[in-house]
């Protein structure tokens, strides 16, 4: 079989635009896309509490077995609920012989975290016809570390935005806090202020640990705004990081197959780069709250080298 090279993994937090970033990517006819994962995760139920909470001890056969029944049930299950574990388009999980060599890899491992990461990422690749993947989200920023440990020659991708922007996303996220403020409509004031406290810690936080990996090689800071602004550009330079040909044809997103986050302000997906996408959280914050995310996240915007006053996807920002 094909031997596995270079994967590339796109971390970042919710609503930061890496949804783009990952349906550019995977236009490169060469890379598997696979989708958001979450494998592990400080904020949610992850592949930890999956393992430790429903499927238990893998030294036995049985529970082996039964993980892997879990996994491609097609069940909502706590821990394996991104977008990934419900593995749309890829025809390999519906091969016999593919789960076999799942199992049989899983049983000859140590069972650890990282070899069922790595069998279950790399037989997804191998039945699919590929030899190079980009999955998003498998971990979270702070697990940077276990990614280099686990593929030293892998491509980390980091995706950052506006904090004022994730900050709107996330309050009116449709799949997300919509739904919880539809389910307690008496505590949408204090729900959409937890959700901004949220943001402003999580975006504070991503920008120390930039800090801290921004000299690594196999690791690499895009935004969402430079993309939105200058796409061209931004793409000749994920390419060079990746180690892929560059080509313009990458940018025809509307030829692809992708994944469509909803736009937290119009609720409608769009299959293209939208410019208009960098400014329409303004339509929607109140002056108070742009002072406050601004005032509380003006050294991590420093740290990410971005300037929201000089950034030229702001020029003539009308909504």
């Amino acid at each position: 079989m094909n031997m596995i090279k270079s994967p590339i993994f796109i971390i970042g937090l919710p609503r930061s635009g890496s949804t783009l970033f990952h349906n550019l990517i995977v236009m490169n006819p060469k890379i598997f896309r696979l989708a958001e994962m979450h494998y592990l995760n400080p904020w949610r139920k992850d592949f930890r509490y999956f393992l430790k909470n429903k499927v238990g001890d893998l030294s036995k056969e049985e529970n082996i077995r039964k993980m892997i029944d879990m996994i491609f049930s097609s069940e909502t299950i706590d821990g394996i609920t991104g977008a990934f574990w419900r593995f749309e388009n890829i025809e390999a999980v519906k091969n016999p012989e593919f789960k076999r060599e799942l199992y049989n890899k899983i049983s000859e491992s140590d069972k650890s975290l990282e070899s069922i990461f790595k069998i279950l990422l790399e037989e997804l690749t191998r039945f699919s016809g590929y030899n190079r993947f980009c999955v998003k989200f498998p971990v979270y920023v702070n697990n940077v570390p276990e990614l280099l440990k686990w593929y030293p020659d892998c491509k980390i991708i980091h995706v950052t935005r506006d904090p004022r922007a994730i900050a709107m996303s996330k309050t009116n996220d449709p799949g997300g806090t919509a739904v919880v403020i539809k389910k307690y409509p008496y505590l949408k004031f204090f729900i959409r202020k937890a959700m901004i406290a949220f943001v402003i810690v999580q975006y504070i936080w991503s920008s120390r640990l930039h800090q801290k990996y921004k000299n690594y090689k196999n690791y690499a800071l895009f935004k969402h705004e430079d993309l939105l602004a200058e796409p061209e550009k931004v793409l000749k330079e994920l390419c060079e990081f990746m180690e892929v040909d560059y080509d313009p044809c990458m940018l025809e997103l509307d030829k692809g197959r992708h994944e469509h986050q909803s736009s937290s302000v119009t609720e409608k997906k769009t299959r293209n780069i939208d410019k208009k996408a960098a400014v329409r959280w303004k339509a929607i914050i109140t002056p108070f709250e742009n002072i406050i995310i601004t005032w509380l996240t003006k050294k991590s915007m420093k740290r990410f080298e971005y300037n929201p006053e000089t950034h030229p996807v702001f020029k003539n920002d009308k909504v």
